[in-house]
């Protein structure tokens, strides 16, 4: 529950709204009512359906009242319910009405709360409730996944020196849910239940073993941070609290953050949703770009590409072309996306880029992220393969470089306001830099944890390079960290939500940094830092942020479509709902997306063809060299074992 003690007030007096707000724009509507039966400290969501285009807009409750404003015409379910990422025991039952809104009108409605009993929650944006954790591939014939037992931390992992094991090494990249729900999921990063020889095997695949079946890299962490000694503490820690017969268990929400009234009471998500089907049983969006109509362009891991008109809430699928997880947006309005694939929506045509291995169809290029510079050139980095990649558009030829760090791992990437390259070292405790003129790499170590997962990155107005870290030490050290690149400076700032993941970090034009972690959007001003956190509309995930030149923050829930039936979403944060003047997206010229418009073209043709591309890199010395290994060292060849290159989810 939500204490008013925590919440930030003006003055001695909490938030009271305003009696005045902005004209709704043209055509669209408002709504607005008051809310009694509220519990005192529980923050109240109201939910919105425009039920024929599956647009949803979420807004808080403060001070008994609520405001939806420029809603899409047509028929609605209002519902209201607790926000998520609350501790409570007594709460209200949710509650829901129907009514059709008109265009250009101002609709009230209200509503009376009955009291309800709520058990405990858990923490995460994994769902562990509801029977649809293990059905990830969407898969109907599966037996439901049991609902988890919910426990506090200190249960579920006693202390010890195997907690302090695991705390230090294993909640480096993993989540304590993924050994808490000891169940079999069978998605990519999920794991299967264990005896104790399965966890001593595991283990040493993580310390000693090929990561991403990519033999010419070191294993996923240093096994110099598991002592001898303590080898065999870890495995009877792990045996005796997850082994084969251990239920399945969720750590229990025991403490909430800070949050700000008056903040939630100017916020507004709208998030445009697309149903499970029968031929995608299981929708699960993952990164957002815009095209140049202002259209929202969405990746759909099941197996299409989205673009939704976010005026309309219309929308067009294009299936059997998406399946990955990152996509970018060309100025002319195609689409490139992991493989590495090329996508023109209105001829339905397909290039692809494979390397050259031999065989008839190649080998795809394990692309994690991409990003276009100030030529126009992409981009890509390639985390199980280890490097970096350019698609170079005046020769249609793709070419790379492997990253001469230990445990690098490229991730996220990104173009400072200079165009040079940076990229998040997964398993490395720090970030890169490329410069494309030198073929220089630069490595910046951003904190002293080992190991950990810092998964993207970007450079705000003043060149300074900001990321997080998705892992940490007992889950309890998720910080953002700004790097000087100037002088080699790195500052933290520890988000303070319990068990926080952060995934990216992203600038508004105000140079205000935007961080994505489960259940909560935060905003973080650098003049005052200071921290403003928004709860999601529903427990997820949120793997990266699409911020446009309105400050309007686009992003997906994919573990709510992963991990439950919610289906995919594109969905936007406007943090002041009366500052709305368009739904059309469109990136900041300020914002590093921005370098692209001064690339004046031409266009890349698409013809539906196939191009190889050697898989030999740049530098094909240079990462034994600079590590001083032997001179017989593989060569890296970009081998990873998803042509998307995805991470860990839990």
């Amino acid at each position: 529950m939500i204490k008013f003690g925590r919440i930030i007030a003006f003055g001695s007096l909490l938030f009271a709204p305003p009696t005045s707000y902005a004209a709704h724009m043209a055509g669209y509507a408002d709504l607005s009512g008051k809310v009694t039966g509220t519990v005192p400290g529980l923050l109240t969501a109201v939910y919105a359906t425009q039920t024929d285009k599956h647009v949803t807009f979420v807004v808080f409750a403060i001070g008994g009242e609520y405001r939806v404003t420029n809603l899409i015409p047509g028929p609605y379910e209002i519902s209201v319910r607790p926000a998520v990422g609350q501790v409570f025991g007594d709460g209200f039952a949710p509650v829901t009405k129907t009514a059709t809104v008109g265009p250009d009108t101002d609709l009230q409605i209200d509503f009376a709360l009955q009291s309800q009993a709520y058990g405990p929650d858990y923490v995460g944006g994994m769902w562990y409730t509801g029977g649809w954790a293990d059905e990830i591939d969407g898969d109907p014939d599966q037996p439901a996944s049991p609902d988890a037992v919910i426990e506090p931390y200190d249960k579920i992992f006693p202390p010890g020196r195997g907690r302090e094991l695991m705390e230090n090494i294993c909640f480096g990249c993993h989540t304590p849910n993924q050994y808490a729900y000891n169940y079999n999921r069978r998605y990519a990063s999920g794991r299967p239940i264990h005896d104790k020889d399965g966890w001593a095997i595991t283990v040493d695949r993580m310390s000693k073993g090929v990561p991403f079946q990519n033999a010419a890299k070191a294993s996923y962490f240093d096994d110099q941070l598991l002592a001898p000694e303590d080898y065999d503490v870890l495995i009877d820690y792990l045996d005796a609290n997850f082994g084969v017969d251990a239920v399945p268990r969720a750590i229990e929400l025991e403490r909430e953050p800070e949050l700000d009234e008056a903040a939630l009471a100017k916020a507004q998500f709208v998030e445009y949703r697309f149903p499970n089907t029968e031929q995608m049983p299981k929708r699960a969006t993952h990164t957002i770009g815009f095209n140049p109509d202002g259209n929202v362009v969405a990746m759909d891991r099941s197996g299409s590409i989205i673009v939704v008109d976010p005026r309309t809430g219309n929308s067009t699928d294009y299936p059997n072309i998406g399946r990955g997880e990152s996509l970018i947006v060309d100025f002319d309005g195609t689409i490139w996306y992991g493989g590495v694939r090329h996508f023109d929506p209105t001829t339905k045509l397909l290039d692809q880029y494979v390397f050259d291995d031999g065989t008839k169809n190649g080998r795809p290029v394990p692309v994690s992220t991409q990003i276009f510079d100030s030529n126009g050139d992409l981009w890509l980095s390639l985390l199980s393969g280890g490097g970096i990649a350019k698609f170079d558009r005046k020769t249609n030829m793709i070419k790379w470089w492997d990253v001469p760090h230990l445990r690098a791992r490229p991730y996220g990437i990104s173009i400072d306001h200079n165009d040079k390259v940076w990229f998040a070292e997964y398993h490395s405790s720090g970030i890169g830099r490329f410069d494309p003129e030198t073929e220089k790499f630069t490595y910046f170590r951003v904190t002293n944890e080992a190991p950990t997962n810092i998964r993207r990155l970007s450079a705000d107005s003043a060149n300074m390079i900001w990321t997080a870290t998705w892992g940490s030490k007992a889950y309890q050290n998720g910080s953002l960290f700004r790097l000087n690149p100037q002088s080699g400076d790195v500052k933290s700032w520890r988000l303070d939500i319990p068990y926080t993941n952060p995934y990216d970090a992203a600038p508004d034009s105000q140079d205000n940094i935007w961080v994505a972690t489960d259940n909560y959007l935060v905003m973080f001003n650098q003049e005052a830092e200071a921290f403003t956190r928004y709860p999601l509309p529903v427990r997820t995930d949120v793997p990266r942020l699409s911020i446009t030149a309105q400050d309007t923050i686009w992003f997906a829930m994919r573990n709510a479509g992963h991990s439950s039936d919610y289906g995919g979403t594109a969905v936007a944060l406007y943090p002041d709902k009366d500052k709305i003047t368009t739904y059309a997206a469109a990136y900041s010229d300020k914002s590093v997306h921005g370098h692209l418009r001064r690339y004046k073209g031409p266009a890349t043709p698409i013809t539906g063809t196939v191009t190889f591309v050697s898989p030999m890199p740049q530098n094909p010395y240079e990462y034994a060299r600079t590590l001083e290994l032997p001179d017989d060292y593989p060569v890296n060849i970009a081998g990873g074992i998803t042509m998307n290159s995805g991470a860990s989810r839990e």
